[in-house]
């Protein structure tokens, strides 16, 4: 599994990112996952549903079920944002994760810069390579391809 992490810009433009690169990467075949943070006040579930009213009466976890999804609501007891392993060990697996608003512990980032126009890509520990923030099929490229030092 690649973690790729998405910062700096904007939401709008690290969301508009993150759902160009699921339909490329889909496109080619690859499975992806997405961990996106929503901001620490952000409600998840919605207030009146039965769902946010058992997770307000106490519940730890809500598992909120329809016939076309389901989706685990749990309440942290801690105020920061969890780890990325923890988070990561919830998801099934898939070639690769997309996490915009996150940059610890991943093997690509990317780095918006302030227009949202211009991105930097890294490996972990690789050279940068600059991107136009509309070249979606070349930065695909870029998260498909193996850092330069594992090519031999």
């Amino acid at each position: 599994m690649t973690l790729v992490g998405i910062r700096g810009g904007g939401n709008r433009e690290q969301a508009r990112l993150t759902r160009s690169l699921v339909a490329a990467l889909k496109a080619r075949g690859q499975s992806v996952s997405v961990i996106a943070y929503t901001g620490a006040a952000t409600e998840i579930d919605i207030p009146g549903k039965d769902s946010y009213e058992h997770r307000r009466a106490g519940a730890r976890e809500v598992l909120a079920v329809s016939r076309l999804r389901w989706a685990l609501v749990h309440e942290t007891e801690s105020p920061g944002r969890p780890d990325m392993a923890e988070l990561l060990a919830r998801l099934d697996p898939v070639d690769i994760v997309l996490a915009p608003g996150f940059d610890d512990d991943v093997d690509i980032s990317f780095d918006l810069d302030g227009s949202g126009d211009v991105i930097q890509a890294a490996h972990a520990g690789g050279a940068q390579s600059p991107f136009q923030l509309d070249r979606t099929e070349q930065i695909a490229d870029f998260i498909l391809s193996p850092p330069p030092e594992k090519q031999t």
